[in-house]
């Protein structure tokens, strides 16, 4: 059983390619989304300015569970790039109700949400290496 599973009886939103879900630094509004169908890009955005996609994302996928359960802005974009897609809406209180009655639903989000915090210290790991071979250049 996937998340997706547990998102059937919630209410669900259709956007069109380009819609934005969230941006950036938005306040957190309470929800986390579930990608029933299209495809998603997740972008960051960086100190030039520019957006950078960090990847893709499709159906039974994820997105807006960090901000929910922290309170805390969004940390990424979230838009449409498919030329439609249909997400189920899980608020705050539904969520609550769920992860209390269904703790298979809290394993399948914890787990999926300890490997998104996998990849992005694995990225940072990365970043730190460039900086240290920058810095290494930079001596010489």
């Amino acid at each position: 059983m996937n998340i997706l599973e547990f998102m059937q009886n919630i209410s669900t939103q259709v956007y069109l390619r380009g819609d934005v879900i969230f941006k950036e630094g938005d306040p957190h509004d309470g929800s986390m989304y579930c990608i029933m169908s299209g495809m998603f890009a997740v972008t960051k955005r960086m100190p030039d300015g520019s957006q950078e996609v960090i990847k893709g994302l499709g159906p039974g996928e994820f997105f807006g569970e960090l901000s929910l359960i922290t309170r805390r802005p969004r940390a990424m974009t979230i838009s449409v790039v498919s030329a439609n897609a249909r997400v189920g809406i899980l608020r705050d209180d539904q969520f609550e109700k769920l992860a209390r009655i269904n703790t298979h639903f809290l394993f399948q989000l914890t787990k999926s949400t300890v490997e998104k915090l996998h990849r992005a210290e694995a990225r940072l790991s990365e970043l730190d290496k460039m900086i240290e071979e920058i810095q290494k250049d930079e001596t010489k």
